[in-house]
């Protein structure tokens, strides 16, 4: 075995796994100081750490503090950007805009017939946003890392949802 332990960096946040051996892209986990150890496996992470490895690899010792994001586009109208923790075993809180009115109402089920198209969703960790996607909202990853950074309780959703523009059409 050599030794290298390729769950956590030797320096926490300065992707260096060994002494003058660093890691970046899909296989480095890092340590994130807002939500812990992490693993990410995706672009926007992989470009990041990738750049800040090679700049320490040349003595810059920089610490990785980058939020990393993720989205994907499921079809010609319909899209999704999301950045933190976005886990199915997190509790939740979706914030969803009506087709029809500038309206906004918090629901967890909208009907099948209701016209629900374009939402954020909040991963929560004990009343603190550790995840948001946005749903056919784009460009709004900057608040998102903010809400996240920040670690604040939240208790008006509807209110945070406004900061992402949530009622104009996108």
């Amino acid at each position: 075995s050599s030794g290298i332990n390729a769950e956590w960096p030797l320096r926490p946040g300065e992707l260096e796994a060994r002494s003058n051996l660093f890691v970046a892209g899909d296989a480095a986990c890092f340590y994130d100081p807002v939500l812990g150890r992490r693993r990410v496996e995706h672009h926007d992470h992989a470009v990041v750490s990738g750049k800040l490895a090679g700049q320490n690899m040349a003595g810059a010792a920089q610490p990785y503090h980058h939020q990393s994001m993720f989205w994907s586009d499921l079809g010609p109208n319909v899209g999704y950007e999301a950045i933190g923790l976005v886990d199915s075993s997190l509790p939740t809180v979706g914030i969803w805009a009506h087709k029809d009115t500038s309206e906004s109402e918090i629901r967890t089920d909208p009907g099948s017939n209701e016209k629900y198209e374009q939402g954020i969703v909040f991963y929560m960790d004990k009343n603190k946003v550790v995840g948001v996607l946005t749903w056919n909202i784009f460009g709004k990853i900057p608040i998102a890392r903010q809400v996240i950074a920040a670690g604040e309780e939240h208790q008006d959703f509807g209110l945070l949802a406004k900061q992402f523009d949530i009622y104009t059409k996108h």
